[in-house]
């Protein structure tokens, strides 16, 4: 299984779709939702993607895997934090449907995880127009149980992810931002890549 605990000091530099899980100590406060939470949008010119995100999260850049994350301020008991990452690999071929796409990923991960149960998949269009894949699956960190969201863009050569990880019992509580945040995602393919992207073979 190819995961990995991410804190704010730490130096991630795993050539792999790793699903980060923020681990904090149990100290921290419950994060109450409004629903008056105010949104940024952040954009990347060099990869051509745009996506909205909760403007009390921080904003985390990685130098290799992924472009960017959001972390959420705090965790509930369980003691992860709910996060977003995304990234932009390489496609081996560049004619791939996306239905195919999500087929052969689903396999991989059933496969990574002993433990995996789908929960949801499929294509679909945001309120944006931008054809997605979306995977939705539970397994566990170690004894957490995780729920992770996969949403994926092809663009030409280009892979986009948007990975989201939340406590499984939490799910109801994180989804109406991770679907906004979802819904308001899109992507062009890069004008100019900065960093040695990973071959994802499909």
């Amino acid at each position: 299984m190819h995961s990995y605990s991410y804190s704010r000091n730490s130096d991630n530099n795993n050539n792999n779709y790793a699903n980060i899980i923020p681990l904090v100590s149990h100290t921290d406060s419950h994060y109450n939702i409004s629903p008056a939470t105010s949104f940024l949008t952040y954009q990347d010119p060099v990869y051509g993607i745009k996506i909205q995100y909760p403007s009390d999260w921080e904003k985390i850049h990685f130098d290799k895997n992924f472009i960017v994350g959001f972390v959420s301020p705090s965790s509930h008991d369980s003691g992860v934090l709910e996060n977003v990452m995304i990234s932009a690999d390489q496609l081996s071929s560049p004619t791939i449907s996306l239905n195919s796409f999500g087929n052969t990923r689903i396999s991989k991960l059933e496969s990574q995880y002993r433990d995996f149960h789908l929960v949801s998949s499929g294509p679909f269009i945001t309120s944006t127009g931008s054809p997605l894949y979306k995977i939705e699956y539970m397994h566990t960190e170690g004894i957490l149980p995780i729920t992770t969201t996969e949403i994926w863009s092809l663009k030409g050569k280009e892979a986009f992810m948007l990975l989201a990880n939340v406590d499984t019992s939490e799910t109801s509580i994180y989804m109406p931002i991770f679907q906004k945040m979802i819904n308001s995602f899109s992507s062009s393919a890069p004008t100019t890549v900065l960093h040695p992207a990973k071959v994802h073979s499909v």
